[in-house]
């Protein structure tokens, strides 16, 4: 990974979103589906030990192995080799960023000082977890007697909004808060307070329903807009801010994505 921030020029954590949100799927399904669709060519190519590939790939026993492989072919290691069913492999991935004509982004850069926010936080070890239990951490929230306690915090000088925030921290690992602006530290056990640090940030509009609105307008951000600007994402928290009066099902609801920059040289 510190290869891949060297020749990719961003951190681990926005390495981990950005191909995310271009290929459709995490790094680490696409590493362990490109490992055992090549581990498949040396099972039927070669007279390799099965725990010989299996260790060659990465993993630390054959077991381990051949339960990722039968996740994947549907089938035992053992039975490929010695049986000739037609199994589809995971292909090398190419990804072409392009320039796209007539995308009309609503964005604007701002510069913000110290943000105080008060809400509750989960963490995560890498991005698959986090995007699988982001949902159900606020479907857990919106339900629980907290909702309340979180929007009593907020600033009545603040929007009425509520906010969605990536915190990285060391490698892929992060914390979600869910928040509000507020303009001191809590006093609530169950809540904490946290401060984002002064930036220069880009926040766009993602008009439409929930999620896939804002889906789309992150795919034209990193598909249109960081290859043509000369702008690049910090390695800090970033967030999406929702309305409260809004239906997030509306097709006329507005989710600001948040998102720290910096300017090249």
């Amino acid at each position: 990974m510190k290869k891949i921030e060297q020749l990719a020029r961003v951190s681990e954590y926005n390495f981990q979103k950005i191909f995310s949100v271009l290929s459709g799927l995490t790094l680490g399904d696409y590493i362990r589906k490109r490992r055992l669709s090549k581990s498949l060519y040396d099972l039927r190519e070669t007279d390799e030990k099965i725990i010989d590939i299996a260790f060659k790939y990465g993993y630390s026993s054959s077991e381990s192995y051949s339960r990722s492989f039968q996740q994947l072919f549907n089938i035992s290691p053992s039975k490929a080799r010695k049986e000739q069913h037609e199994l589809t492999i995971f292909p090398k991935l190419s990804i072409r960023v392009q320039i796209k004509g007539g995308i009309q982004m609503n964005y604007l850069i701002t510069n913000k000082p110290e943000m105080m926010i008060t809400g509750i936080k989960e963490s995560y070890p890498n991005i698959t977890v986090g995007q699988a239990s982001i949902p159900k951490f606020w479907d857990r929230f919106n339900e629980s007697d907290l909702f309340n306690q979180v929007i009593n915090e907020k600033s009545e000088h603040s929007p009425n909004t509520i906010l969605g925030i990536c915190l990285p921290r060391e490698g892929e690992a992060y914390d979600y808060f869910i928040g509000v602006y507020t303009d001191e530290k809590t006093t609530a056990d169950k809540l904490e307070t946290i401060t984002l640090p002064a930036s220069d940030w880009a926040v766009f509009k993602a008009v439409g329903k929930v999620p896939e609105a804002i889906h789309q307008t992150y795919q034209d951000i990193y598909e249109s807009f960081f290859p043509s600007t000369t702008y690049t994402q910090k390695k800090a928290p970033d967030f999406e801010s929702y309305p409260l009066d809004l239906n997030p099902m509306s097709e006329n609801h507005i989710t600001e994505i948040w998102i720290p920059i910096h300017k090249n040289n």
